[in-house]
C-alpha cells in the first residue's frame, strides 16, 4: 500500500532509511515530475506507519517563512499614488526652464552633489523636462511599483524605490564627476527595474525585468541627454537593494507597511525643504 507521497527527495531519503532501521521492507518509487511514493505491504503498514509518525514528531520540518503579499488594491493604489504624484508635481513646476528654481535648486548637478548638496539625489527624481518626460516616467513607474508592491508590499516597494533613486544619482555623480545636470524619476524606475530583477520571490520569471531593464537601457540610452549613467547606476543600486529586502524578514501588517510608505513619501519633502532652505 501507498504510506507517504512527497515532494522533497531528501525527506522521501530519510523516511525510507527510518523503515530500512526498523527492518520494514518497503519500495521508494518516483511518482512522476518531483514526486516520490514510499510502499509497503499491507501487513507491515501498521508498524510502518507509526514509525514514521515517530520519526516525524522528534524531527519536524523547519517553519517556512511566507512573505506576506499586499492586497492588489494596496499595491494598486501604492502604484497610483506615483503616478499621480509625478504628473502633479510636473503641472506645478512647469517644464524645464532657466528661470525656474525649482531646477536650479532641484536638478541632479554632479558638482554640486559631490559639494555636499545631497538634497538634489531626490528632488531630481520628481522633476521633469516637459508633460511627455514625466508621463512616461510616470506610467512606466507606477506599472513597475504595482508589481514590487504585490511581492514586498506598498510600503517596502516604496522605500526601495526612493532609496534606489537617490542612491543611483549619486553613484552616477560620483563616477561622471564632470558638468552633467540631470532630471527625471528613470534612476528611480530603473532600480525597481533591477529590484524586480534580483528579487528571490521572482527569480523564475527575472529574465522579463532583466531584458525589459536592457532594452530601455540601450533605448534610452541613445538620446541626446539621456542620463545612461544614472540608468545604469539606478538599476545597479535597484539590484542590490531588491536581493538584500528578499533576504530580510518580511514586514508584517497594514500598519508597517503603512508606516514606511509614509516615511518614503515623506523624503522627496524633506529634500525640497532643504533644498529651498
Amino acid at each position: 500500500m501507498l504510506l507517504r507521497l512527497v515532494s522533497d527527495f531528501r525527506l522521501a531519503m530519510d523516511l525510507s532509511l527510518v523503515l530500512d532501521e526498523e527492518g520494514i521492507p518497503h519500495e521508494l518509487r518516483s511518482a512522476g515530475e518531483e514526486r516520490w511514493a514510499l510502499v509497503v505491504d499491507d501487513a507491515d503498514a501498521a508498524r510502518a506507519q507509526a514509525a514514521l509518525v515517530a520519526f516525524e514528531r522528534e524531527n519536524p520540518p523547519p517553519a517556512r517563512t511566507e512573505r506576506p503579499k499586499a492586497s492588489g488594491a494596496g499595491a494598486v493604489a501604492c502604484g497610483l499614488v506615483f503616478f499621480l504624484s509625478l504628473l502633479a508635481f510636473q503641472i506645478w513646476t512647469g517644464p524645464e526652464s532657466p528661470q525656474s528654481a525649482w531646477f536650479a535648486r532641484g536638478s541632479a548637478d554632479a558638482r554640486a552633489i559631490l559639494g555636499g548638496q545631497f538634497w538634489r539625489t531626490v528632488t531630481a527624481l520628481t522633476l521633469h523636462a516637459d508633460a511627455g518626460h514625466a508621463v512616461g516616467n510616470a506610467v512606466l513607474g507606477g506599472l513597475l511599483l504595482v508589481w514590487l508592491a504585490h511581492a514586498l508590499g506598498p510600503g517596502v516597494a516604496s522605500v526601495l524605490l526612493v532609496l534606489s533613486g537617490a542612491a543611483g544619482t549619486f553613484a552616477a555623480a560620483a563616477l561622471v564627476r564632470r558638468d552633467f545636470v540631470s532630471i527625471g524619476a528613470s534612476t528611480a524606475v530603473f532600480g525597481l527595474l533591477g529590484a524586480l530583477a534580483t528579487l528571490p520571490q521572482l527569480w523564475r520569471r527575472a529574465w522579463v525585468p532583466l531584458g525589459a531593464g536592457l532594452a530601455l537601457l540601450a533605448f534610452l540610452g541613445t538620446s541626446r541627454r539621456a542620463d545612461f549613467a544614472g540608468h545604469l547606476c539606478g538599476f545597479a543600486s535597484g539590484a542590490v537593494l531588491g536581493f538584500a529586502a528578499g533576504h530580510l524578514p518580511p514586514v508584517r501588517g497594514r500598519a508597517a507597511q503603512a508606516a514606511l510608505a509614509v516615511a518614503a513619501a515623506a523624503v522627496p519633502v524633506i529634500a525640497w525643504l532643504a533644498a529651498f532652505r
